[in-house]
């Protein structure tokens, strides 16, 4: 019995064995293509036609320009498709590709991809030559794409697998990539790119890149050559871009120029580590900025070889170090920013001489983006400043600065939201400073502040034939902010008043000695107009006067000046200005806690013409015509 039933397995294995024999044999002969053609269509319900197949032991079949339709999917055509079968078929799983090649074929659009048949077909591996695909947002050219453990998703981007990726152009809704390479892990919870590489707008780049939790993170990024106009920023590459990258964990910028909303920057190289694209500057974690530059055109003006390296985290920014040519000087910045405080270590200006002419910006257009308002705290451990000037063309009068030196250290120039130099101590000089005419050479000023407790140690402003002095002190902790100034001045010129405000239809000229003691309250102006106490007392010489209706200077006689003030009350002694062409005298006193600055005046008349209404207190001029005067 045991021998027949052994028998009976020696014949049925040796039936199995020929039959085995009997398909080999034919996939080698003219036989196999309609064999093979025949079984994928009544098992796997695939339609083939081709002009050449070929057998190679013992699991590859390969197809030449072929034509395969399947039931609900659009027919596909190949010039050679190689297929590897896995051994392991069961009736579970009947079919696993092992391997897939496609070598020169076409996609379009109106086709979706075969993705159902990918995970029907359990294909391990995938691998893709001279592919060109086309809808209407993407153009890939040449594409060569190798995925290992292939794992078929809903759509192209849920898929996974090790993927290896070439391809000559990829061109999204108009705008194209070159020379594409990439090689990478797609995974659900740990993708990651080894190395991506192309050319956009004529720039090369390449990265690494991790899937995070909230988009992905780039990782030794190096963007060279790139010319980035303010159009770029619509670019769909770009959008893209910024709807899955919201981390820099490294990137290095070279050799690139970036020009927006009519700033500009030439030639920079930057480093940047550890930035959350979606968040402010202020929010970052741990992130590092390195930039330097041939050049930077920003709000009018032309930095030249400027550089910066600073570091972000959270609510705070500390620059380690602002170096920047500008004007024909050098600015040093270094310090730490908050959201509502400026802590300076370092502040130094050198060289500096800035031409202010019509139509150009202003150096405090600088400043134009800061909000002031919004900053509690202003402190400078050191500032320094040494040759500079700023001559200012632009608007009448005129005005220049000229050799301007400056050294100030520990100053706290706004606390609690409040302006003032609360601490600290400064020197300045300038060789010389001119309005209009009026000009001043060797000017020395000499301040500092202990706990809020302002002083203005030493005024001198030395003029052609005469000179003014100065002193005064300032309590900014005291709620009612009391101020007291002392001045004297000899052979001060008279038409410094005239610029005190805008150019008035009448100006002096000549000189007056002055003395001024003065104390007042100025947390407000209600304090003030009710605690200024002191008294002006000048005396006029050499003056002239010049009106809309006389442009050439005439004399006049000015009577001597006298002024007293006690809490807010103001008297005027009797003053008189006289001359063949204008004619005036006051006798006044007002109360500033009912009445404004304007009502201490002195009425003069141009007889047929003007009468000027001089204010004493502000030195603002107004003129009104005379009618009907023959």
């Amino acid at each position: 019995m045991v021998r027949k039933i052994v028998a009976l397995l020696v014949a049925l294995m040796a039936l199995g064995l020929l039959s085995i024999l009997l398909v080999f044999g034919v996939l080698h002969t003219q036989y196999a293509k309609p064999v093979v053609s025949y079984a994928l269509e009544k098992v796997l319900d695939i339609h083939v036609t081709s002009e050449a197949f070929h057998y190679h032991y013992p699991n590859q079949v390969t197809f030449e320009n072929a034509r395969f339709e399947i039931a609900e999917q659009p027919p596909v055509e190949v010039a050679k498709l190689s297929v590897w079968l896995a051994g392991n078929l069961s009736t579970k799983q009947p079919l696993t590709v092992q391997e897939l090649l496609i070598d020169g074929t076409t996609l379009n659009g109106r086709d979706p991809l075969p993705l159902e048949l990918i995970e029907r077909w359990q294909i391990e591996n995938l691998a893709i030559d001279h592919l060109d695909y086309s809808d209407n947002e993407l153009i890939i050219n040449d594409l060569r794409l190798q995925v290992k453990g292939l794992v078929a998703g809903d759509s192209l981007m849920s898929s996974q697998g090790e993927v290896q990726l070439e391809a000559s152009q990829l061109n999204y809704q108009g705008s194209a990539l070159h020379d594409v390479l990439l090689d990478g892990v797609f995974a659900r919870d740990n993708s990651k790119l080894y190395g991506v590489s192309f050319t956009w707008s004529g720039a090369s780049i390449s990265t690494q890149a991790q899937k995070l939790e909230r988009g992905w993170s780039l990782v030794n990024t190096t963007i060279n050559r790139l010319s980035l106009e303010q159009t770029h920023l619509d670019d769909p590459w770009f959008s893209l871009f910024q709807k899955y990258v919201n981390h820099i964990n490294s990137l290095d910028i070279l050799n690139s120029s970036l020009s927006y909303n009519g700033s500009k920057i030439s030639n920079i190289n930057a480093s940047v580590e550890g930035i959350e694209l979606d968040k402010q500057l202020w929010s970052q974690q741990q992130a590092y900025l390195s930039i330097d530059a041939d050049q930077v055109v920003w709000q009018g003006f032309e930095f030249i070889e400027p550089t910066i390296e600073l570091y972000a985290s959270k609510d705070k920014i500390q620059i380690a170090d602002l170096d920047t040519r500008l004007e024909q000087g050098r600015v040093q910045v270094s310090g730490e920013l908050t959201p509502n405080t400026v802590k300076l270590d370092k502040v130094n200006i050198d060289g500096i001489k800035f031409i202010q002419e019509s139509g150009d910006a202003s150096l405090l257009t600088l400043f134009n983006d800061i909000n002031a308002d919004d900053i509690k705290t202003i402190t400078i451990d050191n500032a320094t400043f040494n040759r500079s000037q700023w001559i200012q063309l632009a608007n009448k009068p005129f005005w220049q600065v000229t050799g301007f030196n400056m050294k100030a250290n520990d100053l706290v120039l706004k606390k609690d939201y409040q302006w003032g130099l609360w601490q600290g101590k400064a020197t300045a000089s300038a060789n010389s400073a001119s309005i209009d005419k009026v000009l001043a050479n060797q000017i020395i000023i000499e301040t500092e502040s202990k706990q809020g407790k302002w002083q203005l140690n030493r005024l001198f402003i030395p003029f052609d034939q005469g000179y003014l002095t100065a002193n005064a002190e300032l309590d900014f902790t005291a709620p009612s902010q009391p101020l007291k100034v002392s001045a004297n001045a000899f052979s001060l010129p008279v038409q410094l008043t005239q610029y005190l405000s805008s150019p008035a239809a009448l100006g002096f000229t000549g000189a007056a000695d002055v003395e001024l003691e003065m104390s007042a309250l100025i947390a407000d102006k209600h304090a003030f107009s009710q605690t200024v106490s002191g008294a002006l007392n000048a005396s006029f010489y050499n003056t002239t006067a010049v009106t809309e209706h006389s442009q050439t200077p005439f004399s006049v006689d000015i009577t001597p000046l006298k002024l007293t003030a006690d809490r807010g009350r103001v008297e005027l002694v009797p003053f008189k200005i006289s001359s063949e062409n204008l004619n005036g005298e006051a006798k006044q006193s007002i109360d500033l806690s009912s009445q404004p600055l304007e009502a201490l005046n002195i009425e003069l008349t141009e007889p047929c013409k003007s009468i000027y209404t001089l204010h004493i207190l502000t030195g603002v001029i107004t003129a009104t015509p005379i009618e009907g005067c023959r």
